[in-house]
């Protein structure tokens, strides 16, 4: 079951969608998450703890009690899987999280930590109310209504970072730092800082992340094919650029993404042919 709905304003402008999943168990134990360049908070409802795996081999495994907030990533991360789940979670805008941890964004890219550290027993609490809920509806209205009070008084997004973003979405495939750089009339330095606080990404990153975003869709409706075909439309700069990037952002080759739902391409991967994990199983 997976439900998903967009908030009001004047919360859509920080938050993209909120959203349910509820599920049985798996035939796999480690999916690969995708980068979105977006910042995300995940709510177990049924599980005890979220299992993330670090480590250079991706075999360390993390044991997260309680809500998380997942940092914009521009590279994959592994996630665990096994057992039922149901989690309710808020997918933010490329500019949005900063509004609910501030500062901090930058420092969380490419992490996962306790809601908890940033927010303190507040994020205890929303979780024991999304627990409580009487129906997976209810627990979206009380999550809209808890960033709602969250929002007020926080700072507007950042009108150049508004600005840049607006740009690189207008043509993804073909997006490019130094023209939006130039016609935001802010001295490079200055437009990357204001840029990376606002988002959590450089501007080159998060444009990286967008072509990859361009290129998900094709490759799950299409699979194998002319890779330097793609590239040309795809805004590479020929194959090998594609392959290479490609493997930064998602540790695998092109040819080799499995989308979990092979008619609904989605920035989550089967992780083809796990290892056994330090410490044992674990549910998610």
């Amino acid at each position: 079951m997976f439900l998903s709905q967009r908030p009001v304003e004047p919360l859509a402008a920080y938050v993209d969608c909120l959203w349910y999943s509820a599920r049985g168990a798996l035939p796999h134990t480690r999916e690969r998450s995708l980068p979105t360049g977006c910042a995300d908070i995940v709510v177990p409802l049924l599980q005890d703890c979220l299992v993330r795996y670090d480590g250079e081999q991706g075999d360390v495994a993390r044991r997260l009690h309680g809500a998380i907030v997942q940092g914009p990533f521009d590279r994959f991360g592994l996630r665990g899987t096994e057992g039922p789940s149901a989690v309710v979670g808020v997918h933010f805008t490329p500019a949005g999280a900063a509004a609910f941890f501030g500062g901090a964004l930058p420092a969380l890219r490419n992490r996962t930590e306790l809601l908890e550290d940033l927010w303190g027993h507040s994020a205890r609490t929303l979780r024991e109310r999304l627990q409580a809920a009487a129906s997976p509806q209810q627990a979206l209205r009380l999550l809209h209504d808890g960033l709602m009070a969250r929002l007020e008084g926080s700072r507007p997004i950042d009108p150049l970072a508004r600005f840049a973003l607006t740009a690189f979405h207008a043509d993804p495939a073909s997006a490019r730092v130094a023209p939006v750089q130039r016609a935001s009339g802010c001295a490079p330095a200055q437009f990357i800082r204001r840029f990376e606080q606002a988002v959590g990404l450089t501007p080159k990153r998060y444009a990286r992340v967008l072509r990859l975003g361009v290129l998900l869709p094709t490759l799950a409706r299409c699979g194998p094919r002319d890779w330097a075909q793609v590239a040309a439309g795809g805004g590479y700069a020929d194959q090998s650029h594609l392959i290479r990037e490609f493997r930064q952002l998602t540790g695998m080759a092109p040819g080799a993404y499995q989308p979990v739902q092979a008619d609904q391409p989605t920035h989550v991967a089967v992780l083809d042919a796990p290892r056994p994990v330090r410490g044992g199983a674990e549910r998610d």
